[in-house]
């Protein structure tokens, strides 16, 4: 339990150097914020097809520690190519392969865990938070440290967190197990016949979209709104710094409750706070609702991580997660931000936020009925047998 915790502070202290500064490091760099959109959006669509893909190759050969050093190695080495390509073809190119590597170590990571967890008899949510905690400590102080002295070196702070990843890895306890023999494309329709699964993944779209929707417009909800702009990096600190004890919340709610009511907990909470935003027009009210968006990432990140292990069959943990992540972060993501700014072009930033509701609000009652069939499969087998 410690090692994994340490590797998940590690992870994500690395993520928090990196992934929220990468936009003013390419602008920083001369390109154009259409060049900068560019880049970001061709990460976004390597990570869809990355993450199922080293899913199954982890499925197959069973051994996530390696899989994961591999990233560990690879990305941080890639991305320092950055530094010494000029030409946005280059970074381009850079980028497929950059892309490919740090974007499946997270949700591989989860399925190794999720399963170590399981095994030695502690939940995913209470190793997950301390990723948490130091995403909230790493964004706060580099935040500082970039605002001196720029932001040139990012990836070599990002390098330099990643070679202690690679330290912690050699402490986890191995998780290799029996596993079928299955074709890469056994695989992956062995994933698409799982109806529950897919639906599963659909519901949680919607959820994860609009979470990634209010991260990217939230600040142009602040410029739309007159409110002082200043105040946006404190919007976000509110979220993350909630989100750590809400982790361990979780780990309890999710015992105590079940895990699609807790999801649909979830959920609802994002919606009341996307309502909020669209029905009134305060700053500090638009501060304190930012608890909400932490205690609901906190519930629906940890919690969503079991469930997808739940529908895993044997030889298709990786896959599952990965494709889980490729589908709501990756998919959910492009289509939310392409979305929401048509929307706030057409009917402004308010209205976004209702839009932001009634996906929520639709989560919410496919959560419900999803739980509602499973129950009601399990009572009609339970009589079969």
């Amino acid at each position: 339990m410690k090692t994994l915790a340490s590797y998940y502070f590690f992870f994500y202290l690395g993520m928090s150097v990196l992934m929220p500064y990468t936009s003013l490091y390419f602008s920083d760099r001369g390109f154009t914020l259409t060049q900068v959109g560019l880049i970001l959006s061709l990460w976004a669509l390597v990570s869809i097809v990355a993450q199922p893909v080293m899913g199954m190759i982890n499925d197959r050969i069973n051994n996530p520690r390696k899989i994961l050093m591999i990233c560990a190695i690879a990305a941080p080495l890639l991305g320092m190519g950055f530094n010494m390509v000029e030409s946005l073809f280059g970074i381009l190119v850079l980028s497929l392969f950059f892309a490919w590597f740090q974007s499946s170590a997270g949700p591989i990571g989860d399925a190794m865990s999720v399963e170590i967890a399981s095994k030695q008899g502690f939940t995913f949510g209470s190793v997950r938070l301390w990723g948490a905690l130091s995403y909230a400590v790493g964004t706060f102080t580099t935040g500082i440290l970039y605002d001196k002295f720029g932001y040139n070196n990012i990836f070599i702070y990002y390098l330099i967190v990643s070679l202690t990843i690679c330290v912690v890895l050699l402490f986890l306890p191995a998780t290799k197990v029996t596993r079928r023999k299955m074709t890469l494309f056994g695989q992956m329709g062995e994933v698409i016949r799982n109806k529950r699964f897919m639906i599963f993944v659909f519901t949680s779209m919607l959820v994860i979209m609009s979470a990634t929707i209010n991260l990217s417009f939230l600040p142009l909800y602040f410029k739309e709104m007159g409110f002082n702009k200043s105040w946006i990096g404190s919007a976000f600190a509110i979220a993350a710094i909630i989100e750590v004890p809400m982790f361990w919340v979780a780990t309890k709610l999710s015992r105590k409750i079940g895990r699609y009511q807790l999801l649909c907990v979830a959920a609802a909470i994002y919606g009341i706070q996307y309502f909020t935003l669209f029905i009134f027009s305060d700053v500090y009210l638009t501060l304190g609702v930012q608890l909400m968006n932490g205690v609901a990432f906190a519930f629906i990140a940890g919690t969503a991580v079991e469930v997808v292990q739940s529908y895993a069959t044997e030889g298709t943990s990786a896959t599952l997660q990965t494709v889980h992540a490729a589908v709501t972060w990756g998919i959910g993501g492009i289509v939310g931000n392409a979305m929401g700014g048509m929307i706030v072009d057409h009917w402004g930033a308010p209205f976004l936020y209702f839009i932001l509701f009634c996906l929520c609000a639709t989560a919410c009652v496919l959560y419900i009925s999803t739980r509602h069939y499973q129950q009601t499969v399990g009572e009609s087998s339970a009589t079969n047998s």
